[in-house]
């Protein structure tokens, strides 16, 4: 029984030294229409600069309750431009958010139109909003 106890000691830390955790996030919008012509992100810290950005949205009424209040002292706000696209059928999104010591690291997925999928004419500029743990820094890969 004594033999066992290191062991399982060696066992349980060894799983401790995992990756650095998923975290918690939340995407509050998304839309084909509406983003940025360039492709990257725009990191929101406080309540100003998140007024001021969802304005800039020009939204209809019903759609300001996909926006809730944020508590900036916990949460960021993070906004994802896929950029100017030719045709429909592209999306961006958030896959996973990592915090690694106050390092936020946000993992994007893009997606497209799968060859010789039919895909609207039309020109897009596909955008994701979602909610963030606050850290230090923030990558986004």
């Amino acid at each position: 029984m004594i033999k066992v106890i290191p062991l399982l000691f060696l066992i349980l830390s060894c799983s401790s030294l995992k990756n650095t955790p998923d975290t918690d996030f939340s995407i509050l919008y998304a839309k084909e229409f509406g983003g940025s012509e360039k492709s990257g992100f725009l990191l929101i810290e406080n309540n100003e600069s998140y007024i001021k950005f969802i304005e800039s949205l020009k939204l209809d009424e019903s759609e300001y309750a996909n926006f809730l209040k944020v508590d900036f002292k916990k949460n960021n706000v993070i906004v994802l431009f896929q950029g100017q696209k030719m045709s429909g059928g592209y999306a961006i999104n958030i896959e996973s958010v990592q915090n690694d010591n106050k390092t936020i690291i946000v993992k994007k997925k893009e997606t497209g139109p799968q060859k010789g999928e039919l895909a609207t004419t039309a020109i897009t500029t596909p955008y994701c909003i979602a909610l963030i743990p606050k850290g230090n820094k923030t990558i986004i890969e």
